[in-house]
C-alpha cells in the first residue's frame, strides 16, 4: 500500500529529475514485461501564468513548485499582493518587502483555492512539475468547499466534477457565473467549463472526494517529459 515514487540520475549532466509517475506498492505484483514494458516519464518543469485584477482574486495552481511557501508561490508579484485567505489554513497579510508575510497560512497547495487580495493588476507566475491529477484526490466536505483546479487544460463542468455527481450541488466562479446540478438532468447555468489557475466554490449535499480527469492534459505534458522505460528483471 505504500506509494513509491521514482527520480531518474542524469550523468551526463549530473542531474536528478522528479518522474511523473508513481506506484502503490502490492506484493508479488508485476509491471509490465519484455514485450511491454512498464513507462516513466521525466518531467521538466512548466509556467502557469495567472493574470490578476486590483481587489481580490480567486486563484489556484496546477503545478508543484519547487519552494510552496506563501512567500515562494506568490514571489513574482513583489509588493503587489495584500492579503491572502484560506478555507482551512487560515490568511496572511504581507507586510511590504522588509517584513514579508505574517499570519497562519504558510504553506500554499495546488488542491485549495486561495482568495488573493492586490493593490493593482499582476500577472502571477508560478513554475512546478504539472500536478498528478490521478493520486491528487481532494477530500471535500459537506457544505462548501474552495476547490483548486488540477488539470494542464481547461475542462468540461460535468466531466471535470463526474467523481462527485452524485453529492454536488452548486459551483461559482468568480467571473465566470454559476452552475446548479439537477441530478439526472446535468448541470444548467452559466459557468461551462473550468479553467487552470481558478479556484472554485463548490457546495456539496455530503462528503465526497474529487478526481479530475486529465482534459487531455498530457498533450501538453508531452511537450515538457522524456520517457524511460522500465524491464521487469
Amino acid at each position: 500500500g505504500d506509494v513509491l515514487s521514482f527520480q531518474y540520475y542524469d550523468a551526463s549532466v549530473d542531474s536528478v529529475l522528479n518522474i511523473y509517475e508513481t506506484y502503490a506498492f502490492a506484493t508479488n505484483d508485476q509491471l509490465g514485461d519484455m514485450m511491454d514494458p512498464w513507462e516513466l516519464n521525466i518531467l521538466t518543469t512548466v509556467d502557469l501564468s495567472i493574470e490578476l485584477i486590483a481587489g481580490f482574486n480567486w486563484i489556484s495552481f496546477n503545478v508543484v513548485p519547487e519552494d510552496a511557501s506563501l512567500a515562494g508561490v506568490l514571489e513574482s508579484i513583489g509588493d503587489n499582493a495584500l492579503f491572502i485567505a484560506s478555507q482551512s489554513d487560515g490568511t496572511s497579510t504581507y507586510y511590504g518587502g522588509d517584513y514579508g508575510w505574517y499570519g497562519t497560512l504558510a504553506m500554499l497547495e495546488p488542491t485549495q483555492m486561495y482568495k488573493l487580495e492586490m493593490a493593482e493588476p499582476a500577472t502571477l507566475t508560478i513554475t512546478g512539475v504539472p500536478v498528478n491529477v490521478a493520486s491528487s484526490p481532494i477530500s471535500l466536505i459537506e457544505g462548501w468547499n474552495w476547490i483548486g483546479y488540477l488539470p494542464q487544460n481547461p475542462g468540461a463542468l460535468d466531466v471535470a466534477l463526474g467523481s462527485v455527481a452524485d453529492n454536488s450541488l452548486f459551483i461559482a466562479s468568480q467571473s465566470d457565473g454559476v452552475s446548479n446540478n439537477y441530478g439526472d438532468y446535468g448541470w444548467y447555468g452559466s459557468l461551462l467549463t473550468l479553467e487552470p489557475g481558478s479556484g472554485y466554490l463548490l457546495e456539496m449535499g455530503a462528503e465526497g472526494t474529487l478526481v479530475y480527469p486529465e482534459f487531455d492534459g498530457l498533450a501538453r505534458l508531452s511537450q515538457n517529459k522524456q520517457e524511460v522505460i522500465l524491464s521487469n528483471k
